[in-house]
């Protein structure tokens, strides 16, 4: 991964806080296999197999770090004295060593720079390129015992919210070399969902879609029959963005999942074997019946040029009765929009499908990153036991009714979670706040919830008693129609398919699958603005297997055989 991914994997925290604080606020699996060879922990200094024990006498870990603006400290802090390596030394034994900082955007350099000379701390955070060559040159500590030993009950049930795919994601030739850096908004919390404008179906008196034929119907009365009443035809019936495969505002990935088609992942085929979901013969029709709705003035004859921020703009505005996105989506673009307009109404609903079979949202990776720890170091299993003690002071402890010492200081800004060397959320942290809210308000007694639990019981609260400032609270983690809602029915119903390909890119899909996807996104756009006929389909697939499709799909597979 390149120092962009690099800034995204701190964004996505970023946006994960985001989410908690301002917006809004798991399936169970084994973990992964215990099979391969063990490294056993160094015996110096002597200690138990205990998740949580105290290293006594005390050991140092070195690592190295990155830093953005985001990392502000109290005073008398900084990166090498703070809340938390005052916890690790004092409570645990644990000091840590950090070798070097440096900013985000010099991290991947710097850090390569370390991999090629051997010059490795104890423990680092690498993406899955660097996991690679580091696994490939036999530099990385096999953890495989280390974690069952090690891993306290939390810290398993973290990394068991995905199926355990971040675990396999790690494991090279059946050991498992590194932890996944998951983070709250991924998983299940990240799939796809259809937003309607209610308001709008009861001016026209249409009911809720139950299949695609519903939507689309609902989507021309609403780019037909003048919902918003102005006497202008100037409303959009279904809105896209031009990175139609973004999951984000106008994105078309939960349209294409309705026809059980999977764009952009790997997925299994009929043979078991995994085949690139965005060339399967599941891809033509939904691209037809976008064609058919784009000449029917149904979609933005501007959506080849719109981002998915200015879709957000397009529902704030008004002009938008229907748009795929995701959970974020209704605390900002559909916010906006009820701001403007108080009689705006939207709920949030899963996914339909176009025939009797269910409509499955597809998931992609719930880690891009990995923490790691040389093969020589003294003590791999601290690694572990990092783990295991920020996600217990951090998520596993409740601070009720006092504030978590951890979390985001609104008002100084300082966010205390990320000065921690090894940092893994859970996935499905949003979706346990959204139950433990719930069973809440039932009881009208919100004081033994901890963060997030209790900012969103507060702001329902408020909702239900009549401030319509926090509409769109209810928009997010409302008990019906909102976005947790129906990430909640998902998980519920187990319905999720996860990017089956979890390794590092092959040789050749670093090489061709950039200038392919190019391809996809380019044919795409002109079979929906009806510059090129459905059947172009079938043609850019037989393009992309003859331009290195064929050979991606071979090496994907060679990796599948070998890790499945």
């Amino acid at each position: 991964m390149n120092t962009s991914k690099s800034v995204t994997a701190v964004w996505s925290l970023t946006l994960a806080v985001s989410l908690l604080l301002s917006a809004c606020g798991g399936e169970s699996a084994s973990p992964a296999s215990t099979a391969g060879a063990a490294v056993t922990p160094s015996a110096t200094p002597a200690v138990k197999a205990e998740p949580l024990g105290k290293y006594d006498p005390p050991i140092e870990v070195s690592t190295v770090r990155y830093v953005d603006a985001g990392f502000k400290f109290p005073a008398g802090d900084n990166i090498d004295n703070n809340i938390w390596t005052r916890i690790f030394e004092k409570d645990y034994g644990i000091k840590i060593k950090n070798l070097w900082t440096t900013d985000i955007t010099q991290y991947r350099q710097k850090l390569n720079i370390s991999i090629a000379s051997g010059e490795l701390p104890d423990i680092l955070e690498v993406n899955k390129e660097e996991m690679k060559r580091l696994a490939d040159a036999d530099m990385l500590s096999d953890l495989t015992e280390i974690w069952q030993q090690y891993s306290s009950p939390y810290a398993k049930s973290v990394l068991a919210q995905d199926n355990g795919m971040g675990l396999k994601a790690a494991t090279f030739n059946g050991k498992l070399l590194g932890l996944p850096r998951t983070y709250s908004n991924g998983g299940i919390s990240a799939a796809s969902m259809l937003y309607i404008r209610t308001d709008w179906l009861e001016k026209l008196n249409l009911q809720e879609p139950k299949t695609m034929e519903d939507v689309f119907k609902i989507a021309t009365a609403f780019a037909k029959q003048d919902p918003d009443g102005n006497g202008k035809a100037d409303t959009i019936g279904l809105a896209i963005n031009k990175e139609f495969l973004d999951p984000a505002h106008g994105g078309l990935v939960g349209y294409f999942n309705s026809f059980h088609a999977y764009p952009g992942i790997w997925v299994k085929g009929a043979d078991g074997k995994l085949v690139y979901g965005s060339v399967q013969k599941e891809m033509k029709e939904p691209l037809q019946k976008l064609q058919d709705l784009f000449k029917a003035g149904v979609l933005d004859k501007e959506f080849g040029v719109k981002t998915a921020q200015k879709i957000r703009e397009d529902v704030a505005a008004g002009r938008v009765g229907l748009a795929y996105g995701y959970v974020a989506d209704g605390g900002t673009g559909q916010k906006d929009n009820h701001t403007k307009d108080p009689k705006a109404q939207w709920k949030a609903l899963p996914l339909v499908s176009f025939d009797a079979s269910p409509a499955i949202p597809q998931l992609k990776e719930t880690s891009s990153n990995f923490f790691v720890a040389k093969k020589s170091s003294k003590n791999p299993e601290a690694l572990v036991k990092l783990f295991n003690i920020y996600v217990k002071h951090y998520y596993e402890t409740s601070y009720a009714p006092n504030p978590n010492p951890f979390i985001s200081d609104s008002a100084t800004g300082i966010f205390p979670a990320k000065y921690a060397p090894v940092a893994i959320d859970p996935l499905n942290t949003n979706l346990e706040a959204f139950r433990q809210v719930h069973e809440a308000l039932k009881k009208n007694d919100g004081s033994k919830l901890g963060f997030p639990a209790n900012l969103h019981f507060e702001r329902l609260t408020k909702f239900r008693a009549g401030d319509d400032s926090m509409w769109y609270s209810n928009m997010v983690f409302g008990e019906t129609g909102s976005g947790y809602s129906v990430i909640e029915y998902y998980d519920q119903k187990k319905l999720g398919h996860y990017d089956q390909f979890l390794s590092a890119a092959t040789s050749t899909m670093s090489e061709k699958l950039p200038t392919l996807k190019k391809k996809e996104i380019e044919i795409f756009t002109k079979i929906i603005m009806g510059d090129a006929s459905a059947d172009e389909f079938d043609k850019f697939t037989d393009e992309f297997k003859k331009l290195g499709g064929t050979a991606i799909e071979q090496e994907v597979n060679d990796w599948f055989a070998k890790n499945k």
